[in-house]
Parts: structure tokens; C-alpha cells; sequence
């Protein structure tokens, strides 16, 4: 059985009860076997162990009835030496701890040189990929091991373990710049037992997106949830909430540190889980949040997001208090529905194109844009929400639909002129980006740039393909998709000279488009590569751009380093707050102007 990790030190000895003696340990494959001199009085015995050169050493202990004892599972790496100690606990549960007994594992067989394959230069902050693709199938792959070693190759460290849920990606802790970067992975093949090893390169500075007009730098956070789609991001001062697709809360640290918190968005996901279609529901998900400030510490948090009933889905707008007191947040339980469209659709339905996004409108409204959930036909039905702008009030829960014809809308702002600016998918080819006007109908089903997935046929009601004629045009189109998501107003304190663009995320394009502006007429798209599918984006009053990306992780990009010790880009649009040193976080900036609740 694990026990949570040790102290660096093991507990006080008590004098009652003595030292285990004739401890033994040996290693071979996925097993650790520890032996030790059985002890009168010990009702129970606690084993630790902890690799010797780890960089942050910690104890990993284990509660075990009896000597000898085979840790499974516990594949100890190859050639790596390790501490282990024992301690005898009486009934009072008080124990004292043996010497420290080293051991070091078997070497095993070497992999062939290029068994590591599909590795990229490591960067600070950034993922390293590494698979085994030359050795498939193999069985037993043990974690892999990322260590840091000097020039020399002497004072070799091994790095914390940090795997993601995904196969191929892995974390590279941050401020390691200089440091020689290996990594070490042992696995079995056809009975026999290897060990592969590679050496990754020189730990660089963390990577810079070029742009037309910026270098931009890039820092991240991991969540490390699984596959599933949606999510959303919200600044608390410069402090990021974070929710999960499924519903859960993280608050994400400006030095990229995750703590998650109590409570949960009501989803009814137990009842979904016993369901035997539960797979069919896997886009089933939270699909935007919002805070808004009543008072110092105290928020009403928004949350829009599928319900499942058992007999059909609904799709939910509901409140919640959160509560900041110094570092502590919480997130009341007490949890009320404001709104939940209509229809309910079948739990036969796919749940795709389910839009979600939010924002202020004045103290006592929302603004929600609800997708069609895949049945297209509530798109120009007045009495039904889908696929529509709805005005929503939030005390009372009544509803105005001010705009209809969506299909699924990713993305709602509002400028500085008070246009109402969105983006929304269209079927295969058509991203739309639209502003929106009381009383427009903006086509959905009739009409669409796109055509049907996998076919030339047009969308469903349309009389002539690719064409758009007799509702409100989009402002601009994406032909092919780049599966557009969630867009803001860049605010002029975060990149100057991007003032008033828009910049929007993608799915399928993995890039940030930011997209020049004069009025609600558009001059130029620029396309910024980054990688990841991006699902949202805020703007963080330290100065930073956050992107939730699919898989958990929350990419920060602000303006380079680079540019403080450039003199012809020393003036105030290229400037930040330069530190001392490359790593030392910058101070500050006042903050902005516009929130999140009139800037989303």
C-alpha cells in the first residue's frame, strides 16, 4: 500500500521499540524485494525508498504487514542506485527507522542507439516528445526518466517525475537553461529486459514565436486532464481559474503552479457514466465561464454547460458564489439554474455544435450564444434557444432571442464601439466571423460558405453551393476551417501594437489569428503559429495572453525578452517590464481597462 510521499527525513525514533536490522534489499524487473529481521512488538512495518541522485529527493513509503516484502510494479532503473530504510511501528503506530542500505539496479541489456526516437531540441518550460516507435511492441515500459546532468556528464541528477496522460508528452521542469538534458527508459521485448537511453541536448531558452510585429515568449502550465473537449478560462487578478470539460476547478499561479479546488459544476455525470451509450456522449462538457465582481472577494461565477437528464440533455447557464480570501479560493456549493434551453434534446443526439460562450450585458444581463446541438432545424425556429443570441436576465431567468441562424458559436466580445463581434464553425469550410445585430438572422441552416462533411453536397436548406445570398454575411471566412474557437479584443496594455485587433484561437489550424481591423471592416489576417488546438483565451492584467489548449495545459505568451536589451525596440510599444535577468518574473502592469466580463 502507498502512503503519500515522506518528508526528506523519516519520523523521530522512539527508543521503545529499536532499529529493524538485517535489511536486504534486491531488484529484477518490475519488483523491489526488501527483507529485514522480523522485531517482537511491531504490529506493522513502513519501507521507503527514494533514488539517491534525485534532484528533489523525497521517500516513497509503503505500509506492509511482514518481512520479506516485494514492492510490484516498482521497476527500479537501470544502473541507478537506490536508499532504501525500514521502520517497525507499534500499536501506537510510532516506529523508528533502520540505516540507510543502498542498492543498486541490475543493468540491463542495452537498447539498440536509436530505440529513442521522435525528440525535439528541449526548450525551457516547453514539452519534450520521446516515444519508442523502432521497439513496438514491447511490454513494461517503466516511467521514463529525464535527467540533468553538467558539460562534464558528472552530477547526474534525475528530475521529479512529471508524465502527462498522454503517451509521447512529458514535462520539462523550467529554469534548467544551460543544464544537459538525457532521458532513460526501461522496457521488456520478447522475454528480454532493456534499457534505452538518449541524450536530448542542451537545455535552451524558452521559445519565441515570431509574429509580423512581435516576438512573442512562451511559458506554460499543465493541467493534465484526459482527452476530452472544452474547458474554460477566466483572470482572477493574475491568478487563472481554469474549468475542466468535466466540471472540475483548477486555480492556475502567475509562476505556473496548479492547485485544484473543492466543488464541481452539477452536471448529473454519475447518471451519464452508468449510461450503457456512454461513449456516444463524449463532447459532453463545461463550455464557458464568467466572474463577475460584486464586492472585494466575492464573485458570481457563470458557468454554462450540459446536463444530463436521463432522458435528454439539456444545456444549462447556472451560478454559483466564489469566494477570495488572501490565497484561498472556494467555490460555493450552493448552485442555482438560470436558464436551461429549450428544447431538451434526445439523448439519441450528438452533442456537437454546442456553442456556450458568454458575456455582460449591463448589471443585470447576460449574453449567451447557444449552438444547435446538431439539429439544425431549431437554427430559424423562434420559439426554441438553439442556435441563437439570447439576452438572458439573471435574476429572474427570462429570456429575449436577439439574433438567430447560428450554427456553433465558439466566440462572443464586444469593442470599444460597442459591436458585437462572434465566431462560429461552419460544416466543412466556412468559419464564420460575424457581427452580430439585434434582430439579424445570419443564415444557419439555409446558408453557409461551407459544404457537407465528406461530400461536395451544400448545407442542408441551401438553394446554390458556397453562397450566402439573402441573410447577414459573415465579416470574414475561413475556406478550408481551421475549426475557429474563442476570440477577445487585444487590449492596448498587453501588445501595443496589435491595439483594438482581434485575436482568435483554432482548433484544427493550431494557431492564434490575429486579424487587423478598422471598424467592423477587416483589412488583413495574420496567422501565428502555435501548435495546440486552442480553446480559449484571456487577457491577464500582468500582461500576458492565456490559451487553454486541448489535453490540460495553458500556454502564456507576452512579449519577448529579447526586445529589453534591443535599443532601436527600447520604446513603450515594444518594451515590457524587463528583469534584471532572463527568468525573473516581470512586475506587474496596472490593469486594464476592460474586464473579462466586457472584453469576452
Amino acid at each position: 500500500m502507498l502512503l503519500a510521499s515522506a518528508a526528506n527525513k523519516p519520523p523521530d525514533k522512539v527508543e521503545a521499540l529499536g532499529t529493524p536490522t538485517g535489511v536486504a534489499v534486491s531488484a529484477a524487473n518490475r519488483r523491489l524485494t526488501v527483507a529485514w529481521r522480523a522485531m517482537p512488538g511491531a504490529a506493522s512495518y513502513k519501507i521507503a525508498v527514494r533514488p539517491k541522485n534525485e534532484l528533489i529527493p523525497k521517500w516513497r513509503e509503503y505500509l506492509v504487514p511482514s518481512s520479506p516484502y516485494t514492492i510490484e510494479n516498482m521497476w527500479a532503473m537501470s544502473g541507478m542506485e537506490y536508499e532504501v530504510r525500514v521502520a517497525a511501528v507499534n500499536i501506537h503506530g510510532q516506529s523508528e527507522w533502520s540505516g540507510t542500505v543502498s542498492m543498486t539496479a541490475p543493468v540491463l541489456q542495452a537498447a539498440p542507439a536509436d530505440a529513442i526516437s521522435d525528440f525535439s531540441p528541449p526548450l525551457v518550460g516547453e514539452v519534450v516528445a520521446v516515444d519508442l516507435h523502432s521497439q513496438r511492441p514491447f511490454a513494461n515500459r517503466s516511467r521514463w526518466h529525464w535527467l540533468i546532468s553538467s558539460a562534464d556528464g558528472l552530477d547526474r541528477k534525475v528530475l521529479p517525475w512529471r508524465q502527462s496522460w498522454e503517451f509521447r508528452h512529458y514535462f520539462m521542469e523550467p529554469a534548467l537553461q544551460g543544464k544537459h538534458l538525457s532521458v532513460q527508459v526501461d522496457y521488456d521485448k520478447e522475454g528480454v529486459s532493456y534499457s534505452a537511453t538518449a541524450a536530448l541536448g542542451i537545455v535552451g531558452a524558452a521559445r519565441a514565436l515570431t509574429t509580423h510585429l512581435y516576438d512573442l515568449q512562451s511559458s506554460w502550465a499543465w493541467l493534465r486532464w484526459d482527452r476530452a473537449h472544452g474547458g474554460a478560462i477566466a483572470p482572477l487578478g493574475n491568478d487563472l481559474l481554469v474549468a475542466t470539460p468535466h466540471g472540475r476547478f483548477a486555480l492556475v499561479r502567475p509562476a505556473g503552479e496548479v492547485a485544484y479546488l473543492k466543488g464541481n459544476v452539477p452536471m448529473n455525470q454519475a447518471e451519464l457514466l452508468a449510461h450503457p451509450d456512454k461513449r456516444r456522449f463524449q463532447t459532453f462538457r463545461v463550455a464557458d465561464i464568467l466572474l463577475k465582481r460584486h464586492s472585494a472577494g466575492r464573485y458570481e461565477l457563470f458557468v454554462t454547460h450540459h446536463y444530463f437528464t436521463g432522458e435528454c440533455l439539456r444545456f444549462r447557464l447556472s451560478a454559483t458564489t466564489l469566494l477570495q480570501q488572501g490565497a484561498t479560493i472556494s467555490v460555493s456549493s450552493a448552485w442555482r439554474t438560470i436558464l436551461e434551453a429549450e428544447p431538451c434534446v434526445s439523448a439519441a443526439a450528438n452533442l456537437i455544435q454546442a456553442g456556450g460562450r458568454m458575456l455582460t450585458d449591463g448589471p443585470d444581463h447576460l449574453l449567451v450564444v447557444i449552438g444547435t446541438h446538431n439539429q439544425n432545424k431549431y437554427a430559424q425556429d423562434p420559439a426554441s434557444h438553439l442556435g441563437k443570441l439570447v439576452r438572458v436576465e439573471i435574476e429572474t431567468g427570462h429570456t429575449a432571442v436577439l439574433a438567430r441562424g447560428l450554427r456553433n458559436p465558439q466566440g462572443l466580445t464586444r469593442d470599444a464601439a460597442g459591436h458585437l463581434w462572434e465566431t462560429e464553425h461552419g460544416p466543412e469550410g466556412g468559419d464564420e466571423l460575424n457581427v452580430l445585430r439585434p434582430g439579424g438572422n445570419y443564415g444557419w441552416p439555409q446558408v453557409s460558405y461551407g459544404v457537407e462533411y465528406g461530400s461536395r453536397v451544400n448545407v442542408p436548406r441551401a438553394a446554390e453551393v458556397g453562397l450566402h445570398a439573402g441573410f447577414i454575411k459573415p465579416v470574414f471566412a475561413w475556406v478550408p476551417s481551421i475549426g475557429i474557437s474563442s476570440l477577445i479584443v487585444n487590449d492596448e496594455c498587453l501588445f501595443p501594437l496589435w491595439k483594438d485587433d482581434l485575436l482568435i484561437g483554432a482548433l484544427a489550424g493550431h494557431a492564434l489569428f490575429r486579424v487587423r481591423r478598422d471598424g467592423t471592416d477587416v483589412q488583413y489576417v495574420e496567422r501565428i503559429e502555435v501548435g495546440d488546438r486552442i480553446r480559449d483565451l484571456a487577457q491577464m492584467p500582468d500582461r500576458r495572453l492565456a490559451l487553454l489548449v486541448d489535453g490540460g495545459r495553458v500556454h502564456f505568451l507576452r512579449r519577448s525578452y529579447a526586445h529589453c536589451a534591443d535599443e532601436a525596440k527600447s520604446n513603450s510599444v515594444y518594451a515590457i517590464d524587463c528583469p534584471d535577468t532572463v527568468g525573473t518574473v516581470a512586475k506587474p502592469a496596472p490593469s486594464p481597462t476592460s474586464s473579462r466580463e466586457t472584453s469576452r
